[in-house]
């Protein structure tokens, strides 16, 4: 499996809000008192997954939430196709990512009505109906699994990880992480595209082979949230 880390800054606005203590009442008596507002790094990491294969590699496609629409958006959902019928391989052959907003000047970082989507890749061919990967409420999304080949030449299916905050909501809970469904089921080597400790996915870029219409290469961006 071939997998590389890295790091590099994107530039964004931070974000300063008010915050209550949501602890429970026998926790809030000894409780040092919470943070007085949340941020959202201006520096983004990413974690990134790759096949190693050039030939007829597209140029980067991508969706940027923060970048794009806000310092409070994050990449929440991921709909995705299937091949062409005829096709015989399996693999995601389109993908739209949806960003939604979340209020950062609430310590429980609820969802607001802002929302966004975007196109982010498609084959020359693929099948109409759509699988749609959606993070529940009350819960922020931390990374990608990826079903890949066994020669791990393409990205053949998908699911997001995401991560609820902890009771004094001080803290994403990462003992209580879950994860979507796979979007169809198939079957592969499983990649892991993880966000560092207490840090969200804001968006996700990937190059796809133009002729074969095969996600080669994928990554996930992210950036810390602090109380």
């Amino acid at each position: 499996m071939r997998i590389a880390r890295s790091a590099f800054a994107l530039f964004a606005l931070s974000a300063a809000g008010c915050a209550v203590d949501a602890a429970a009442p026998d926790l809030a008596v000894d409780a040092p008192p919470l943070a007085e507002s949340w941020t959202v790094s201006t520096t983004a990491s990413i974690d990134l997954w790759s096949s190693g294969l050039n030939a007829n590699l597209s140029d980067w496609r991508h969706i940027h939430c923060y970048e794009d629409h806000g310092e409070g958006y994050m990449l929440t959902g991921i709909n995705v196709h299937q091949e062409d019928i005829a096709d015989p391989d399996e693999f995601v052959a389109r993908m739209t990512g949806e960003c939604r907003e979340f209020d950062l000047t609430d310590p429980a970082l609820p969802r607001t009505g802002g929302f966004a989507t975007s196109n982010i890749f498609q084959a020359p061919l693929f099948r109409t109906g759509v699988f749609q990967l959606e993070v529940t409420n009350n819960n922020y999304p931390i990374g990608l699994d990826l079903k890949v080949d066994g020669n791990d030449d393409y990205v053949k299916d998908v699911r997001i990880v995401y991560a609820p905050k902890n009771l004094a909501q001080t803290a994403l809970n990462l003992a209580a992480t879950s994860r979507t469904s796979w979007a169809f089921g198939y079957a592969g080597s499983k990649v892991s595209l993880s966000c560092p400790a207490q840090s969200v996915m804001t968006g996700l870029a990937l190059r796809f082979d133009e002729v074969e219409g095969k996600i080669r290469t994928l990554k996930i961006h992210c950036r810390d949230l602090q109380p």
